[in-house]
């Protein structure tokens, strides 16, 4: 541990405190004994000796808002070094292991606060010193798409698979999903391989891993291993991946990378790692399918029916988020002839919710269409304006271009645009109907007394029992309990529907009640989030996940929605503290006390502006659906103006 005095940046001022930085930026102006920048910072980020800063808070009658998660946070950034985190992930993979200092004791407090996985995140932070190039995380929903893409395909089930650049392990926990049981990785950084071994080794005890540290390419782990499956989201425009060193090297079966083109080096890096008839799937960014460099490598895949699909994803599904990735499903040749048809699918089509992907039906459309062409069924793995099957030979051109994009826009059938074009303008008209129906009841308004409301502090009415909050468990799930939908903070900002599912070993919650209030933790700097609303629908059931609060009322003396309404006023501003993200203290909240038939009375109110807020949003979505539909018929020649 280090030996020298313990310090904090702003961010960690504003995390003991329960304040934005803001803040922080205003007491160090506004307070001439606040403490001084001390050695080791900054003048963009200065560093403050960690007990001064205490004692100040303290002096000044400002509690620290703590938490597990905020102590450990501290302590790493004051006692342990980044090189001193691999030997805490072991820590955490080993229940058994006695807390013997501070800081694991503080890991074990946030385990049981948060759990396994998000206590290895935070540790992971402190690993990497903060955000590194390169480090780029797979979002759950893709990784579950990715791991059911084997799931569907024709190869047998896997049971041993490799992630070469396995980062943080959530690829090889959904393998554990699928039945795996032999789990291998590498990744170039020892804290992320730290991570994984200690993910696998607490949330899949029953699989056996071997994690290893070290760059996959230049000093591969597993020289001579074949397996089941492989699952990959390798790094991104690498320069210094190998080129020179690895030009003779026997992996490139397809032609040699050039040093431009690093994801196709690992992709050929999958490919001999699988067994013959085996399926890889790799998340890529999308300049793979097109750069001029990497032509011969493309060429030599799709003639040796190396490559089986490409699917194109919407930007935001996983980070970088600006980006819309790709998946690429590769399957090693030597079972069977090679395939001269290849799969493409543009998901950025399918229709959304309030501008974001409605990832349950991209992803059933995505497995059913792969499912089907896998099988052979080329007809029924086409969906108009989304996939297409594409013969080999007509992709082989001077460009050997294959995004999604492309290719399903030249495949586009007259008949079928015209057809989804009048169906989606159909759906359109229903909806302004139900939004015309909805802004009618929110007509007519009475003018209000301007009496001032007499609050009371929800922490009141927990202690009085007319509401509690449920809390989460920290229990993992059972591997092989089904999967279960999960709400999350960003779905009730977005007003849309549970967005997530869960995961083996992830804890699992109460389920969601009907008259439960969801509230999202996460607010945006304008002001008040239209993120809380009563259960109902497709909420039912569904867990709650990151960023969602859920409280449950007495519905003789609180209202639901009476409570949701008010607990998403811009007068809760005094609830929201953080940096970049807003979030919420359930605790500072305030709603008025009135009579409960009163409470019902603003709660049927406050009912049918919530309906008319998911009405509006899904209007704006039916309307960008068939703007996107006629456009992409007219500019693939499958739809005309009407003349006159």
């Amino acid at each position: 541990m280090p030996d020298s005095t313990p310090t904090v940046a702003a961010a960690e001022i504003s995390r003991l405190a329960g304040v934005t930085r803001a803040t922080v930026s205003n007491w160090r102006r506004r307070h001439a004994d606040f403490p001084a920048p001390v050695p080791g910072g900054s003048e963009k980020r200065p560093l403050f000796d960690l007990a001064e800063v205490r004692q100040w808070l303290r002096g000044h009658g400002i509690t620290a808002a703590d938490s597990p998660v905020q102590r450990l946070r501290t302590l790493l950034r004051a006692e342990v070094a980044p090189d001193e985190v691999v030997a805490l992930m072991a820590f955490v993979g080993d229940p058994r292991a006695k807390a013997t200092d501070t800081v694991r004791v503080a890991i074990r407090e946030a385990v049981d606060e948060v759990g396994v996985g998000q206590t290895l995140a935070v540790l992971s932070e402190r690993g990497l010193d903060g955000p590194s190039t390169g480090v780029y995380p797979t979002d759950q929903l893709v990784a579950a798409l990715m791991a059911d893409l084997l799931a569907a395909a024709t190869s047998p089930a896997p049971n041993s698979v490799l992630d070469p650049a396995c980062g943080g392990g959530t690829l090889l926990l959904e393998a554990t999903r699928l039945g795996a049981t032999q789990l291998s990785g590498q990744d170039i950084l020892p804290v992320q391989a730290a991570r994984t071994a200690a993910a696998l080794g607490t949330l899949a005890p029953r699989a056996k891993a071997d994690i290893r540290a070290g760059d996959a390419l230049l000093a591969d782990a597993f020289p001579d291993a074949e397996f089941d499956a492989v699952l990959s989201n390798p790094p991104y425009s690498q320069r210094d991946w190998g080129a020179d060193e690895l030009a003779l090297d026997p992996r490139w079966v397809y032609s040699v990378p050039p040093r431009g083109e690093s994801e196709l080096a690992w992709a050929q890096h999958a490919l001999a790692h699988l067994r013959p008839g085996a399926t890889a799937v790799l998340l890529l960014p999308p300049a793979v399918a097109a750069r001029s460099s990497g032509r011969r490598i493309r060429m030599e895949l799709l003639r040796a029916g190396a490559l089986r699909a490409v699917i194109a994803l919407p930007p935001g599904a996983s980070t970088p988020r600006q980006v819309g990735l790709q998946l690429w499903v590769l399957r090693r040749p030597g079972v069977g002839s090679p395939g001269d048809t290849l799969l493409f699918a543009d998901t950025t089509r399918l229709p959304n919710r309030g501008g974001q992907p409605d990832w349950p039906q991209l992803a059933s459309t995505v497995l059913e269409s792969w499912r089907e062409f896998d099988s052979g069924d080329a007809q029924a793995a086409t969906v108009p304006d989304v996939t297409a099957v594409v013969r080999v030979m007509d992709v082989l051109d001077d460009d050997v271009d294959l995004t999604p994009a492309r290719q399903v826009r030249a495949a586009v059938d007259p008949g079928n645009a015209s057809a989804a074009a009048h169906l989606a303008i159909g759906v359109l008209g229903e909806r302004l109907g139900e939004l015309r129906s909805v802004a009618e009841t929110v007509r007519e308004w009475n003018s209000g007394s301007g009496t001032d409301w007499r609050p009371v502090a929800v922490g009141n009415l927990i202690a009085g029992k007319a509401v509690r909050i449920v809390t989460a468990t920290t229990d993992p799930a059972p591997a092989d309990e089904p999967q279960r939908p999960v709400l999350t903070g960003h779905d009730l900002l977005a007003g849309r529907a549970p967005s997530g599912v869960t995961t083996p070993g992830s804890p699992v919650g109460e389920p969601i009640e009907e008259g439960d209030v969801l509230v999202s933790r996460l607010r945006d700097d304008h002001g008040a989030a239209q993120g809380a609303r009563v259960a109902e629908g497709t909420d039912l059931g569904a867990v709650p996940g990151p960023g969602v609060l859920v409280f449950r009322t007495d519905p003789a003396r609180v209202d639901p929605w009476f409570f949701a309404g008010f607990i998403g006023s811009p007068d809760n501003a005094a609830a929201m503290y953080g940096t970049t993200t807003i979030r919420l203290d359930p605790a500072r909240l305030r709603i008025p006390l009135l009579p409960i038939a009163e409470q019902q009375r603003f709660g049927s109110a406050f009912r049918r502006l919530h309906q008319l807020r998911v009405t509006a949003h899904t209007a704006a979505a039916a309307a960008r659906d068939a703007a996107d539909l006629i456009a992409t018929g007219l500019t693939a020649g499958a739809l005309e103006p009407p003349t006159g």
